[in-house]
C-alpha cells in the first residue's frame, strides 16, 4: 500500500492529534472528514485541506478511502461502524471507549469478523514506551510472577465548575457513557485486563452516583482474576491528579507513576529488597517523550500492510467493556458479580 487515504468522522478535539499524527506518514493523505454540524467540518476540512461532509455513507461512498478514524461519542460507535462497513470500509480506528455496553461490543466484534475486517480501539497509552518498557520489566524480566496490579486515574473536578461543564460534553452525559467508568476508568481496566494475562472471574465495586449529571464520578474496585492475579482500581474525579500503574511482583514492584496521559520524559522505578537485607533499593528507567498517537496510528498501518498484529486487539477491547460493565453493576447492585 504505497498511498493509504484516510477519512475522519467527528472533528472535535481529539480529531486534531489523529491529523497531527498523520502528518508525520508521507503515504498517508487524510482526504475528508465528517461531522453531523456543517460548519466545524468545513472549518476542518479547510485547515487540513480535505473534504467536508455531514453523512458518513455519502463520504464513504464518495471517497473510498483505505480507512476510517471514529473520533466520535461511545455511544455513537455501533451504528458508525456498520455505516462503515456497509459502505465499504475494512480499516477502522476506533476512539475508545469502543460503546458502551457488552451487548454492543460483541455485535461490533461479529459484524467486523463477519465482514473480514480490522478495527483497533484507540487505546494510545498502550504504544508509548514507557508502556513498552512496563511490558518488558512484567513478562520479561527477574521479577517474578505478577501478583497484583494497582491502577489510578483521578483528578478534582470541584462543583464550583459546574456551570463551565456544558451538555455538549460526553462526560457527562449518561447516555454517552458519561462519568469516570468509560472514560478515565477503561484505561485502569485495559491495563489491569492486560497485565493480569487472564480472564476476570469476580468484580465487587463501590462508587458514588453524580446526582446533577446521573453519572458514576468516583469507582473503587477489586477484581480477582482466574489465575490468582488481583487488581485494584481507582477513578475519582473527587480526588487529586493521579495516573499511576503500579505492578507487584514477586521479586519486586514497578512503578509509572503518570501511565496514560504522559507527557514529556518520565521513569519507571523497580522496588526491590536487598538480598538478606530489609531495605529497599530503587532501579530506575528513563524513557524519553513520545507521540502516543502517533506509535498509534503507526501500528494500525503496520497492521493494514500486513507487516504486524495489532497491539491492542478487537477481543480485548471486548473483554475491557465487559469488565466496565460489570464494575457499573457492582456498583449499582451493591455486591459481587462474576464475570460471564
Amino acid at each position: 500500500m504505497e498511498k493509504i487515504n484516510i477519512s475522519i468522522v467527528g472533528c472535535g478535539a481529539h480529531s486534531h492529534l489523529h491529523a497531527n499524527a498523520a502528518a508525520a506518514f508521507p503515504e498517508v493523505t487524510i482526504t475528508s472528514c465528517c461531522d453531523i454540524d456543517s460548519s466545524r467540518a468545513k472549518i476542518w476540512a479547510e485547515k487540513y485541506k480535505c473534504r467536508p461532509y455531514t453523512n458518513i455513507t455519502e463520504m464513504i461512498s464518495s471517497e473510498k478511502p483505505d480507512a476510517v478514524i471514529l473520533c466520535t461519542w461511545p455511544n455513537q460507535h455501533l451504528e458508525q461502524i456498520k455505516e462503515c462497513l456497509t459502505s465499504g470500509t475494512r480499516n477502522i480506528l476506533c476512539e475508545k471507549s469502543l460503546t458502551i455496553t457488552s451487548k454492543d461490543a460483541y455485535e461490533i466484534r461479529n459484524l467486523v469478523n463477519s465482514c473480514g475486517a480490522f478495527l483497533m480501539e484507540g487505546c494510545m497509552f498502550r504504544h508509548h514506551p514507557a508502556i513498552r518498557k512496563v511490558e518488558e520489566l512484567a513478562f520479561s524480566s527477574g521479577l517474578g510472577k505478577i501478583d497484583s496490579i494497582r491502577a489510578s486515574f483521578s483528578n478534582y473536578e470541584p462543583e464550583a465548575h459546574k456551570d463551565k461543564l456544558n451538555s455538549q460534553d460526553w462526560r457527562y452525559r449518561k447516555e454517552c457513557g458519561g462519568g469516570v467508568t468509560h472514560d478515565w476508568m477503561s484505561y485502569c481496566v485495559n491495563a489491569a485486563n492486560y497485565f493480569s494475562g487472564s480472564e476476570p472471574l469476580t468484580i465487587f465495586a463501590s462508587g458514588n452516583h453524580n446526582k446533577d449529571y446521573d453519572v458514576i464520578d468516583r469507582v473503587f474496585s477489586q477484581i480477582s482474576y482466574e489465575n490468582g492475579i488481583a487488581a485494584f482500581i481507582e477513578s475519582s474525579k473527587h480526588a487529586n491528579f493521579t495516573q499511576m500503574l503500579h505492578i507487584s511482583c514477586a521479586n519486586g514492584i514497578i512503578q509509572l507513576p503518570v501511565a496514560w496521559g504522559i507527557c514529556g520524559d518520565i521513569f519507571i522505578n523497580v522496588l526491590h529488597r536487598k538480598e538478606k537485607w530489609g531495605y529497599i533499593m530503587t532501579d530506575r528507567y528513563e524513557i524519553e517523550e513520545a507521540n502516543s498517537f502517533m506509535l498509534q496510528l503507526e501500528n494500525f498501518l503496520d497492521v493494514m500492510k500486513g507487516k504486524s498484529k495489532p497491539l491492542v486487539s478487537l477481543d480485548e477491547s471486548v473483554r475491557n467493556i465487559h469488565t466496565v460493565e460489570l464494575i457499573i453493576r457492582s456498583i449499582t447492585e451493591n455486591k459481587s458479580v462474576s464475570f460471564n
